[in-house]
């Protein structure tokens, strides 16, 4: 990881944090960098920014995102930076990871914002070619669109926006605004469907760069133009409402969880019963569950909790919510033959309540899985399969205080969950499960 990198994401982690005595401002960030460390002659450092941006998913609804600037430098008649941001936001982290693009825009004579220019885009060599000053972090190629690859979006796609004013992109709003680009001037056999198939990608490519021209207004360059300093308002008040929802979320964090199971709450054990049952500890029903559809919202976003889908990933690539990891129960975690049967690669056999490991590396896979020192939110389709797993972390020596049952997809399809859910309809997934360089103790 290089440190311009390191930096950003270090200042990410204190910017999004709930301040405390002990943390230094952005500012005294950047004096120290400027100032302070031995980083060689001259110009030892460049202000390090953070830059808010309106980041849009695959069925193209808008979150207020962070992006990072680590490095800008003003040269005679345009400005070098480095901006890092992530493309998609509801994807595993495991399947993306943070891109860096190398950008050049201009300084034009006339002073106004509207007339700077695109003058290099690049996720890898500067414009000089001799420097690697981008990094492409997303899937090569897009999951939805195999012949979309990264080689494609460099030949085809961001040259578009080469020599493009702030005025021309500005006003596009998605990449629907520019499908007109493979028409003419020697375009029409492009095959990027970029413009359909990795519309995350290249959306968000999209929105990176209206919000770096927003912060290019900012420079000091445009103090004498009055569109500068409407951009510089935006600017600053997104910057606001972000700071505001990060004080939020810290204070969220902060509240304590309940217990797992709701004692409160009754359910029929059996459904000849004539009396209720009081839950207790113990059960791991979704009906007892102190976390449902009716409170999970003011629970997500949490640095000390996992949240895991155990549905397989057929069914979660469907439809799931947004930030829950998959692990699939029924593919990888337990089958009860498995411990009999070679070919079925699950992790244990037997029964949930006492589950015989099939690999001499299995308890160890199980906490890397579902660690330990976290608490966990599971859910799956309806949530017997929740049930079932945290029967198996119990055997294996779980606290299970702290792991919870919030049920099933099925139950979180109102529309007080509609803006963090992710549906992907077109997303056809065919998996094969399987895992590598175990040792079977089981016959």
């Amino acid at each position: 990881m290089s440190k311009k990198l390191l930096v950003c994401l270090l200042l990410s982690a204190m910017i999004l944090s709930a301040a405390s005595a002990d943390e230094l401002s952005l500012g005294e960030v950047n004096r120290f960098l400027n100032s302070s460390a031995k980083l060689g002659e001259g110009s030892k450092a460049n202000a390090v920014a953070v830059i808010p941006f309106n980041h849009i998913d695959g069925p193209k609804e808008e979150d207020l995102f962070y992006a990072f600037v680590p490095f800008k430098y003003v040269a005679r008649n345009y400005v070098k930076y480095q901006v890092t941001f992530i493309s998609c936001t509801c994807r595993p982290a495991d399947l993306n990871v943070w891109s860096t693009a190398y950008l050049e825009l201009t300084l034009p004579s006339s002073g106004k914002i509207e007339d700077a220019a695109v003058r290099t885009f690049s996720f890898d060599r500067d414009s000089t070619g001799h420097y690697l000053g981008g990094f492409w972090g997303d899937s090569d190629p897009p999951p939805t669109s195999p012949k979309s690859t990264f080689e494609k979006f460099k030949a085809e796609m961001l040259p578009y926006y080469v020599g493009k004013t702030c005025a021309q992109i500005m006003k596009l709003g998605t990449i629907d605004d520019i499908k007109d680009y493979n028409v003419g001037e020697g375009r029409e056999n492009l095959t990027l469907d970029g413009w359909t198939g990795a519309t995350v990608s290249s959306n968000n490519i999209l929105r990176i760069l209206e919000a770096m021209f927003v912060y290019h207004a900012t420079d000091q360059f445009f103090d004498g133009d009055p569109k500068a300093v409407e951009m510089r308002k935006v600017f600053e008040s997104k910057k606001a409402v972000a700071a505001a929802v990060a004080t939020a979320s810290a204070a969220k964090e902060g509240t304590e969880l309940p217990a797992p199971v709701d004692t409160k709450k009754t359910y029929k054990a059996n459904k000849d019963d004539t009396e209720e049952t009081v839950c207790a500890p113990g059960n791991f029903g979704p009906t007892c569950s102190s976390i449902t559809n009716e409170n999970l919202l003011q629970y997500l976003g949490r640095s000390d909790v996992m949240y895991i889908d155990l549905r397989d990933f057929e069914d979660y690539a469907k439809k799931h919510l947004r930030n829950f990891e998959c692990i699939p129960y029924l593919s990888l975690i337990f089958n009860a033959d498995a411990h009999k049967d070679s070919s079925l690669p699950q992790l244990y056999g037997g029964t949930t309540d006492d589950p015989i490991p099939v690999y001499k590396e299995s308890d160890e896979i199980l906490q890397a899985l579902f660690p330990k020192n976290k608490t966990i939110f599971l859910m799956c389709q309806g949530g017997g399969r929740v049930n079932n797993m945290m029967k198996i972390l119990k055997a294996r020596g779980w606290d299970m205080s702290k792991v919870y049952n919030i049920g099933g997809m099925a139950h979180y399809a109102g529309p007080a969950y509609k803006s963090i859910t992710t549906d992907t309809p077109e997303i056809i997934v065919k998996a094969t499960y399987n895992f590598e360089g175990l040792t079977r103790i089981a016959k």
